[in-house]
C-alpha cells in the first residue's frame, strides 16, 4: 500500500510541476476542447484552463486520499458491497478496509494519470498551429476503460464469499 500511495503522491507532484512549468509558456488564450479528429473547437483563458486543472488535481487528491477514512467512519450498514456482513465482520474488517484502501488508491492513480496525460496532450497541442490533439488520447481512453473493467471485476470477485 505504501508504494501505491507513493505513486499517487508522485503523480500529484508531477501535475503541480506540469502546471508551474507550462503556465508561463502558453499564450493567454489556449485551445481547451478538441473534436474527435483532434481539431481545436473550444478556447479558454489560460488562467481558467489551469485553475480548472488545479481544481481537478486537488479534488482527486482529496477524494482518493480521504475517502477511505471517511467511509471507514461510516456505519457498515451504509456500504453497498457484496456479502457486506461477511466482509465487515470483526475478524475480517481490518483486511477488508485494507483492500478498499488499495482499490481506491489504484483508482486514484488511474484517474490522476489519465488527467495528467490528457492535459499534457492539450498543452502540447497549443504549441502547434493550428492546435491539434494527438491521437494517442484515444488509446489512453481505451486503456482507461480496460483498467476500469478489470478493476471492477477484480473488486467484485474479491468480494465474493470464499
Amino acid at each position: 500500500m505504501v508504494w501505491l500511495r507513493s505513486i499517487f503522491y508522485v503523480l500529484t507532484g508531477l501535475a503541480i510541476l506540469q502546471l508551474v512549468y507550462y503556465y508561463p509558456r502558453l499564450p493567454a488564450v489556449v485551445a481547451s476542447h478538441f473534436d474527435a479528429p483532434g481539431a481545436a473547437n473550444g478556447w479558454s483563458d489560460k488562467d481558467a484552463f489551469f485553475a480548472l486543472y488545479l481544481a481537478i488535481v486537488v479534488l482527486l487528491a482529496g477524494v482518493f486520499e480521504y475517502l477511505p477514512t471517511w467511509l471507514q467512519s461510516r456505519p457498515g450498514k451504509q456500504l453497498k458491497i457484496p456479502n457486506r456482513d461477511y466482509w465487515l465482520s470483526p475478524e475480517r474488517r481490518a483486511a477488508t478496509w485494507a483492500l478498499f484502501r488499495r482499490q481506491l488508491m489504484l483508482m486514484g492513480i488511474a484517474n490522476l494519470g489519465l488527467v495528467i496525460f490528457a492535459v499534457q496532450l492539450a498543452i502540447v497541442a497549443n504549441f502547434e498551429q493550428p492546435p491539434r490533439l494527438h491521437s494517442s488520447i484515444g488509446w489512453a481512453l481505451a486503456a482507461y476503460c480496460v483498467f476500469l473493467a478489470a478493476w471492477t471485476i477484480h473488486f467484485l470477485l474479491r468480494c465474493k464469499k470464499p
